[in-house]
């Protein structure tokens, strides 16, 4: 009976012991199930954002097939020389009209016949004489 006593209270530290790794080993267990089901959740979504791209990628490519096919009518029915000859014309009547915004904002003429404001979709007023815009239709 001695033998037993001291047999079971040297065995209780290894008892001990080997619980306490039981639970560290549980709780490495927990861990690893729940990383692995936050890394399968991860997988899922990089799948979809993937498969997501891919569907953009191929969405945008279709888009610029169908633009260059639109260039392409375009190109044959404007003659690029002809534009371009047109913007060097009006360019300069542009940055002329800019100069003259100026004085045109000093001037009480605005109900006048022969000026029209014109409101611009990026916010600012522009007047324009009508004079200048029979110019440029006849371009």
């Amino acid at each position: 009976m001695v033998t037993d006593q001291n047999h079971s209270s040297d065995s209780a530290p290894i008892e001990q012991e080997v619980s306490r790794y039981e639970k560290i080993a549980k709780r490495i267990a927990d861990m690893d199930s729940a990383l692995s089901e936050k890394m399968g959740a991860l997988d899922e979504k990089m799948d979809n954002y993937y498969s997501e791209y891919k569907k953009s990628v191929k969405r945008l490519e279709k888009d610029i097939r169908s633009l260059k096919v639109k260039l392409e009518d375009l190109d044959e029915c404007v003659d690029r020389k002809i534009v371009v000859d047109s913007i060097h014309k009006i360019v300069p009547i542009l940055i002329n009209e800019k100069s003259k915004d100026s004085a045109y904002l000093s001037e009480s003429s605005e109900d006048s016949d022969s000026v029209k404001i014109i409101e611009r979709s990026h916010g600012y007023r522009v007047r324009e004489e009508r004079a200048d815009q029979e110019r440029l239709s006849g371009l």
